[in-house]
């Protein structure tokens, strides 16, 4: 029976919760209109990791090394972190030592402040199996007028320390991921021999004394994976639920996030299990709101090279009945360097290794490094969660394609209507064989909604496919096809798989209306039935992505204009 209990709070997408969820919402964002989300840019050397203080100040944290001494700097700001104090020193490590790095902060109950870090040895020259990263931890005392001196809390080499809360009990849980001898060669013994189960297991951390002692689970959370040499579960984060119930959720390369349950605040941990969140081999973060809802930031990503789908965009979604539906599923951000092709090496892109901070205002701050970004800076991600909940979209290509993916592709750019000099459309053709041409667009997700397109198929025109789905992929996905929830095909000079036809020459008014429950979506132009598509499967949100690629087996002069385009989700989520 506990095991029910368990797999009944797996993330399956249900009409009837996801509309529960809805006439829970507030009844406030009727008339408050949520700004979108937005960045600002941080020098090097300021703030990553953040609290909220009782007073109302915003705190941020990092390290620095001054004269020789490493040490934690802090500072302070009052209007949602859009500026800042001047630095204020909070530990002094011994002067000389090196490999201090700062993974995460926690605000415990007393008011207290517990720093998480990292200590790596000399691991210059070694093999990744011969180094050490180790997890120390550092706690105020006295209302944070000192700090005790830095603890070793385990040794080995961790993984990335996203997650550390204070549990209803008191207890302080800290999950973490760690290196284990595991190689292809050497896999372990019974059912391990027959597969792989990456380089790294997961497993917490807890202290019942505010980080004096601390004891680790016995239990090793691991999970196969897709390719040899992998990393496995990695840099889990967790979140306790209403129920008292602690939910683990684990990166990995399975294109899922896995999920793990603890019923006695962490100390022992159900077998991990697959969720229904699409995710990139990267991690996400939950944060609960002040109103008792979860936020959760990740990518929704899929099929790239690096990270198992890419970090191209950030996206965000709320749920509020404690991870069983979701919405939203909309980009909060996007690389800056998305344009150009990735660096040689190290990270690239935007991802939850800025752990989220909650405002007094009740808004999400992440810090989000981007490497190789412009001036070597850092930006601070600034987050309404309202915003997620709103169930229209709209483009007209005023603005350029601020809201599109475009990047690695060659044709696709904004220029002036026919109709009308003052208007705008998006041009799509295909000017060089080697070179896709394709453009993605986000908008709120919903089980059922409607997308209306205006578009000129030109004279010549080659063909393209017009494709629904529920997660990001690069615009030169040559796989798209296969994972995405519908296509809609259009041959050259507008032929139809059925015998339509779309007249070159002239605009259409296209109308996609999907419905997950139904698994269809019915397209018309101008109100004349073209096609209804089958869903290829079931989704956790329903829609949110449209893909346009050029199929011109080789190049297409001339292409499509795509004039406006909305998208209306308002039926999925009623009042």
């Amino acid at each position: 029976m506990a095991g029910a209990r368990l797999i009944a709070l797996a993330l399956l997408w249900d009409p009837a919760i996801a509309q529960t969820a809805a006439r829970n919402a507030y009844p406030s964002r009727a008339t408050y209109v949520p700004a979108r989300p937005t960045t600002t840019v941080l020098d090097v050397d300021e703030s990553g990791l953040y609290v909220q203080l009782p007073d109302g100040r915003l705190m941020g944290f990092t390290d620095r090394v001054k004269d020789g001494v490493p040490e934690a700097i802090a500072r302070y700001s009052t209007n949602e972190g859009r500026s800042w104090s001047e630095p204020q020193t909070l530990v002094e490590f011994p002067k000389g030592t090196s490999g201090w790095t700062m993974n995460n902060v926690l605000l415990d109950r007393h008011g207290e402040i517990h720093l998480v870090y990292y200590k790596g040895g000399n691991n210059s020259g070694k093999s990744l199996y011969d180094q050490r990263l180790d997890i120390w931890h550092v706690r105020s005392v006295d209302g944070r007028t000192r700090f005790k001196p830095p603890k070793l809390v385990w040794e080995g080499y961790a993984g990335a320390l996203l997650s550390v809360v204070q549990l209803r009990s008191g207890r302080i849980l800290l999950p973490f991921s760690y290196l284990t001898p595991r190689r292809w060669r050497n896999r372990g013994t019974g059912f391990d021999a027959f597969t792989y189960m990456g380089r790294f297991s997961s497993s917490a951390l807890y202290s019942d004394d505010d980080g004096d002692t601390w004891r680790q689970s016995p239990d090793e959370l691991k999970e196969a994976t897709a390719t040899i040499d992998a990393d496995g579960g990695i840099e889990p984060i967790v979140i306790q639920l209403k129920n008292g119930v602690v939910w683990m959720l684990i990166r990995t390369q399975d294109n899922y996030f896995f999920e793990s349950f603890s019923k006695d605040d962490g100390a022992h941990w159900s077998r991990p299990r697959p969720t229904r969140i699409m995710s990139s081999d990267s991690p996400p973060s939950l944060t609960r709101l002040k109103d008792g809802r979860i936020l959760m930031l990740w990518n929704n990503c899929l099929r790239y090279p690096y990270a198992n789908g890419g970090r191209h965009v950030m996206h965000g979604a709320v749920s509020e009945d404690e991870g069983r539906a979701w919405r939203g599923f909309r980009e909060v951000a996007r690389s800056p360097m998305v344009a150009e092709p990735p660096p040689p090496d190290g990270d690239h892109g935007v991802s939850s290794y800025g752990v989220p901070g909650l405002t007094k205002e009740g808004n999400i701050v992440a810090a989000l490094p981007w490497p190789g970004g412009p001036g070597g800076k850092s930006y601070l991600l600034h987050v309404d969660p309202s915003w997620l909940y709103e169930v229209r979209q709209a483009d007209d290509f005023s603005k350029g394609l601020e809201q599109w993916s475009i990047f690695g592709t060659k044709g696709v750019e904004v220029v002036v209507s026919p109709d009308k000099p003052s208007d705008h459309a998006l041009q799509l053709r295909k000017p060089e064989t080697s070179w896709p041409a394709a453009a993605v667009w986000n908008f709120p997700a919903g089980a059922k909604g409607r997308l209306r397109l205006r578009l000129l198929l030109k004279p010549g025109f080659a063909g393209a496919r017009l494709s629904l789905t529920d997660h990001f992929s690069v615009p030169f996905d040559e796989l798209d096809e296969n994972y995405n929830l519908c296509n809609f095909n259009i041959g050259p000079d507008g032929r139809l798989a059925n015998g339509k036809e779309l007249d070159p020459g002239r605009w259409h008014n296209l109308q996609f209306d999907w419905d997950c429950g139904k698994g269809e979506c019915g397209i018309t132009e101008n109100g004349r039935p073209l096609a209804v598509l089958r869903l290829t499967r079931e989704t956790i949100a329903g829609v949110s992505y449209l893909r346009l690629v050029s199929t011109a087996d080789d190049t297409d002069k001339e292409g499509l204009l795509l004039g406006s385009i909305s998208a209306d989700v308002s039926e999925s989520w009623p009042k």
